[in-house]
């Protein structure tokens, strides 16, 4: 498999050699058209110059003509051509005066007939007479000399041989080529560096994804462009984060599962052997006896109002944190609602020997907003508490201050309060400060996580302030 940066060096070497190669095939072509043009114009400007020269001595004789042809010839490197109206030749400075008789009519070589028609024509092709390729370029003179050996003249043609003309071109081809190549070359060298500068950051990208790939996910990319490459590295950077986030807390969900599954197991363990070993009693004859019966069947019911009591609070946590519990929020009399609830555990507070107290500087028309049911709920499990975790003759006070924008409810107890290491820990599920005691009064470990969850999804969160031995404070605050 090609490396990227392979990909890329051939990449601009093929189309920069295309492109050179491409450029190099017109210029040379254009060149070939451009020189031939060039030397047409030339040699069309060399015969007026040579028909000048001749007119200048109209009485010249054929011989002297001949030699002064054969001059000029060979001074210029040239092939000088003198025709007849009729096509014959007069005169040529490569053929003996003796042989021009015998040369064939030139009448309608394509120089001339062009020149017949425009003045002045041209032609490339092999000499039937000497052998070489040549340049011809024939022009018609207009009004030749009335006496003299160029009376007779009707079109002067020079021609040069083609060798001189390639060897031209050649050269240029040649350095069109060094030239080609020598951008060739510098095209790789630029090419190795553009894709060495675009492939080394991809490669270290790639490496290190493989690497994360690999489990190893405290791989980091370093951000050395702010180009495309450089978002790409930053982006990978944030997707390991988050990945890292999101196992960190499946781990904790895991955890927490696992731990929780731990609880509910033996949370329900211990009334379910109690009730077994109850009712096994009972059936091993102790139903018969009026001293002990009475009493197992009380515990025994004892012990499924406590498993009752768990399962409802299983599922009210199950239902909240999964957002099936509904709430519905409406406006309500917060002294009402807050003396309805005092009335109902003031029962509860006198059997264990408590005072359940209210106290409002909220004035009586004042409305909060809220789920009237569940909020009972949140206020009744952390007056259970305040109840429970109290001694004989103390005190349980419900409170509500008017705030600015919102209601600050409070409940207050003088128990046997929380110790500060474990004030931060009390809401979550099955947390106990003292298990033994939980236990003995009856506690599932749910109720502060119930009320933490309700009392969250009214906006606001619970506080606490409590000192061991002097009792504890929760309150929160609800809209107006």
């Amino acid at each position: 498999m090609k490396s990227i940066r392979s990909k890329i060096t051939i990449t601009y070497v093929v189309l920069a050699f295309s492109i050179i190669v491409s450029v190099s095939v017109i210029l040379s072509w254009g060149l070939d058209s451009y020189v031939k043009q060039q030397l047409v114009q030339d040699l069309g400007r060399q015969a007026e110059w040579v028909r000048f020269t001749f007119e200048r001595d109209s009485s010249l004789t054929l011989q002297q003509l001949d030699s002064q042809i054969r001059g000029i010839a060979g001074l210029e490197n040239l092939r000088i051509t003198l025709i007849a109206d009729d096509g014959h030749l007069i005169d040529d400075s490569d053929v003996p005066l003796d042989e021009i008789p015998s040369i064939e009519n030139h009448l309608h070589r394509p120089e001339v007939q062009e020149a017949i028609t425009n003045g002045i024509g041209s032609n490339i092709r092999l000499s039937a007479t000497v052998g070489r390729r040549f340049l011809y370029v024939a022009k018609r003179i207009p009004i030749p000399p009335s006496a003299g050996a160029l009376r007779n003249v009707a079109f002067l043609r020079l021609c040069m041989p083609l060798e001189d003309v390639i060897d031209r071109i050649n050269s240029l081809r040649a350095l069109i080529a060094f030239i080609g190549l020598g951008l060739l070359v510098i095209v790789i060298a630029v090419s190795m560096f553009v894709s060495r500068r675009i492939s080394v950051p991809i490669v270290g990208i790639a490496r290190s994804v493989e690497q994360i790939r690999a489990g190893d996910l405290d791989t980091h990319i370093d951000i050395t462009t702010s180009d495309e490459t450089g978002q790409l590295s930053r982006t990978i950077n944030e997707l390991v984060d988050k990945l890292k986030a999101d196992i960190s807390e499946v781990k904790k969900l895991q955890k927490v599962r696992s731990e929780f599954l731990g609880n509910v197991s033996h949370e329900l363990r211990t009334p379910i052997f109690a009730i077994q070993g109850f009712i096994e009693t009972l059936l091993n004859g102790a139903v018969n006896d009026p001293s002990v019966n009475r009493s197992f069947l009380e515990k025994t019911k004892s012990n499924t109002d406590r498993l009752n009591t768990l399962l409802e609070d299983l599922i009210n946590i199950s239902q909240i944190e999964s957002g099936e519990m509904k709430m519905s929020f409406r406006y309500f009399n917060a002294n009402d609602f807050l003396e309805s609830i005092v009335r109902d555990f003031q029962e509860l507070g006198k059997q264990k020997g408590i005072s359940v107290t209210s106290s409002f500087s909220t004035t009586a028309d004042v409305e909060v907003f809220g789920d009237r049911d569940r909020l009972r709920q949140a206020m009744g499990n952390l007056i259970d508490n305040a109840i429970k975790y109290n001694a004989s003759g103390g005190s349980v006070t419900i409170s509500a201050d008017d705030q600015k924008d919102t209601v600050r409810v409070r409940v207050k107890d003088s128990g046997v309060g929380i110790p500060p290491e474990h004030q931060a820990r009390i809401f979550e599920r099955f947390y106990r400060v003292d298990k033994d005691r939980s236990r003995e009064v009856g506690g599932t470990g749910l109720g502060l996580a119930i009320v933490k969850h309700i009392i969250e999804a009214h906006g606001s969160e619970v506080e606490v302030e409590s000192e061991p031995g002097k009792g504890s404070t929760f309150s929160f605050q609800l809209k107006k």
